[in-house]
């Protein structure tokens, strides 16, 4: 059985085929940059040299209907929109008929729930969108390394878009709670604290791209009116 784990950053569960583009993967098969960053911490955690390369903007490196699940957290986000439309048809073209696919994205509905209930000021609004590169604890040789280091969020999703922009791609969707899936043995390869707050929709792929979402389920976080 064939399973992608798309944008896998640190997160390398066995039976899985980790896939990532970021520095910290590429730096990871260097033996000398990772002694260096061990003791200065330039990337904030530990990348391994097992991961799959790939570069997610482009097209997938495997075959047609090859794929047996699609598992992607907090990855789609860092895409622009059209980056981010052609990922998730590259999805349903590697995909197996009836092959499952799951993505997990930050809810944008959760953060502008805080901002209208007071709980963040319009200042900091962005920060929570994580669409800068900068941080105010950054030191001054993280902030010349971010733009390399980094990777902002491009498009924000709530939990209807999702739906609707991967019914239109061909899916057969359906919103989900953090560690409700057809994907066997999920707990492997989900983790609890990239599920707060997240907008999670699984899916299988089907053959007609005119199809419409098979299960309307409210989003778990609502915008107070």
């Amino acid at each position: 059985m064939l399973k992608l784990n798309l944008g896998c950053g640190s997160h390398i569960p066995d039976g899985w085929v980790n896939v990532d583009y970021a520095l910290g993967a590429w730096v990871a098969k260097l033996p000398v940059f990772s002694t260096v960053n061990k003791k200065f911490r330039i990337i904030n955690f530990d990348w391994s040299d097992k991961i799959y390369m790939h570069d997610l903007r482009k097209k997938f490196p495997w075959e047609d209907n090859s794929v047996d699940v699609v598992y992607s957290s907090h990855t789609l986000e860092h895409l622009s929109k059209t980056e981010g439309r052609y990922f998730l048809t590259e999805c349903h073209r590697v995909l197996k008929p009836n092959g499952i696919i799951r993505i997990v994205v930050p809810n944008l509905t959760a953060i502008v729930n805080k901002y209208m209930q007071g709980e963040i000021p319009a200042d900091q609004v962005l920060d929570e969108l994580y669409v800068s590169y900068e941080s105010p604890h950054d030191s001054g040789l993280k902030r010349k390394l971010a733009p390399f280091i980094r990777f902002p969020h491009k498009c924000m999703y709530d939990t209807p878009t999702l739906l609707r922009i991967m019914s239109e791609i061909g899916f057969d969707v359906a919103s989900k709670y953090a560690f409700e899936s057809e994907i066997d043995n999920l707990s492997v390869i989900e983790q609890r604290d990239r599920t707060d707050e997240a907008v999670i929709v699984e899916g299988k792929k089907i053959s007609a791209h005119a199809s419409k979402v098979s299960s309307k389920q409210l989003d778990p976080v609502t915008v107070n009116p």
